[in-house]
């Protein structure tokens, strides 16, 4: 258990005191949510917060008009809802489905309250935790513009994803990217064969699966 705890953001650091404390003090909820379940729906109320011990989720974002989508996947020792706990805006922004058995640990939001007031490296990795995701969204704001139609899809593509690693599918047709890109449609398609070509992306009807996210940000790159 105490291992299991140290993998897991917010609690990497503690002591074995501490964790001892908040195993004896705390209501922590495991559960193994089976595949194909459903763990979060977009909108729904954030309570607590949820970590991946074992296992894969599919993470869906829907556009605002519900006409596209983007699925990522997400594995061990992701943090779900820190971001949506607090504020004006506390409904998730994606909905999580389980691609194969999934073992959680879930908080509610009144001990993951007590436990950034009453520990202090827990209270320093959730500020890490949201610093570093605020860091990251103002940088990839300034990057520079890029000069070819693929180089900006691949900006596109970067725009609406959560983690720039691992495998995503894009929901969304050519005739929709033209629009959000400002081109023809014929265009697009011609980009997308390209990338296809060089391993980047697998297209498909109204789906770009990207297998390796990370090989097109090196592509962006180079």
């Amino acid at each position: 258990m105490y291992n299991t705890l140290l993998e897991l953001p917010l609690f990497q650091g503690l002591s074995r005191d501490d964790l001892t404390r908040i195993l004896e003090s705390t209501h922590l909820r495991f559960e193994t949510l089976p595949e194909g379940a459903t763990l979060f729906r977009q909108d729904d109320p954030c309570t607590g917060l949820t970590f991946v011990i074992e296992g894969r989720l599919c993470q869906n974002t829907q556009s605002a008009d519900h006409t596209w989508s983007v699925d990522e996947e997400l594995g061990a020792r992701t943090l779900i809802g820190l971001n949506v706990l607090y504020g004006n805006a506390r409904t998730y922004r994606h909905a999580y489905t389980a691609l194969c058995p999934t073992r959680l640990l879930q908080i509610d939001k009144r001990t993951a309250g007590a436990l950034t007031a009453y520990f202090e490296v827990f209270r320093l990795n959730v500020l890490n935790h949201l610093t570093t995701q605020a860091i990251r969204r103002t940088q990839a704001q300034w990057l520079p513009a890029p000069a070819s139609l693929q180089g900006r899809l691949i900006r596109f593509m970067r725009q609406y994803v959560e983690r720039p690693a691992g495998p995503k599918v894009f929901h969304i047709s050519q005739q929709q990217l033209g629009g959000y890109l400002g081109e023809d449609y014929r265009y697009i398609g011609r980009t997308l064969q390209q990338m296809a070509r060089a391993g980047l992306i697998v297209k498909g009807h109204r789906a770009i699966s990207v297998p390796f996210f990370e090989n097109i940000i090196k592509h962006e790159s180079d």
